[in-house]
Formats: structure tokens, sequence, C-alpha cells
């Protein structure tokens, strides 16, 4: 009977094994988003640098959502600050698009805030952007560098 027991371990360990890859990958996700996100929130905030201008953010914003929610991960990745390209995997995309999935059918945009900030020098720009589904919001937060590249992608 050792053997069964053995088996069942076994069994167990593949399925605590492919528990901790998902969660890995999805605490990978998170943490590039985190850590994107504190572009946002690290040194001064507040005010648009002179290189943005809000309805530009905000236009942005909305073309890197529909972007991102088009099933485009090539065209996705191209958006992003072209030393971030190589953190962003498939599967972070496949992620993103199972928790689009999980809202339904696109309703409308929802309310919108623009930010600033200054780190090290450089001027960055974010969008916080609410987005109505069918079966509940979105909220996005998306940071640019001067260039209007992605730098931060961060659902909620």
């Amino acid at each position: 009977c050792s053997h069964i027991e053995n088996g069942k371990r076994k069994g167990k360990n593949r399925m605590r094994s492919k528990m901790k890859t998902k969660r890995f990958r999805k605490l990978t996700g998170m943490c590039f988003a985190a850590a994107a996100l504190g572009l946002l929130t690290g040194c001064q905030s507040g005010n648009l640098a002179d290189c943005f201008t809000k309805e530009e953010v905000e236009q942005q914003a909305v073309e890197d959502i529909e972007l991102a929610s088009s099933n485009n991960y090539e065209g996705w990745v191209e958006r992003f600050q072209d030393d971030l390209q190589g953190s962003l995997t498939p599967e972070t995309y496949e992620t993103f698009l199972t928790e689009l999935e999980k809202k339904g059918a696109f309703q409308e945009y929802g309310k919108t805030a623009v930010v600033g900030q200054e780190q090290d020098g450089k001027n960055y720009a974010g969008a916080i952007v609410v987005v109505n589904y069918e079966e509940g919001d979105l909220t996005y937060t998306i940071s640019y560098n001067e260039d209007m590249e992605m730098v931060g992608f961060l659902i909620k």
C-alpha cells in the first residue's frame, strides 16, 4: 500500500506545484505592475510636466486599454518602454484577458484622473481610468514616460 500512498503524494505535489506556478506568474505580473505604479507614487507627484497634456494622456490611455483588450499581445508589448518589453510574458497577458472576460461586455468609460511625477530628473504621467463592464468595473492605472511609452499597466 505504500506505493499507493506515494502515488497520492506525488499527485498532490504535482497539483501543489501547478498552483504554485500559477500563483508565481500572477505575483510576477502584480509585482511588475506594482513597480510601475511606484513610478507614480515615489517622488514628487501632482501636476503634469509641460511635455504632457491631460487630453493626450487620457486619449493614449484609452487607446492602450483598447489595444490590450484586442487580444494583440505583440502590439501591446510594443507600446512599452524598450527595456521593459522583455519582462512581459504571454502568461501575464493571458491573465489580464481572463480577468477581462469575467467582466463581460464593455459598457463605457467612467471617471478618469491624470497625474504627473518627476523621478530622477525624468517626467512621468499616469492615467487612472475606470471602465464599466457588464459584470462590474475595472480600474486601469497606466503610466507613461516622456515619449508616451508605457512604463506601467495595472488593473484592479
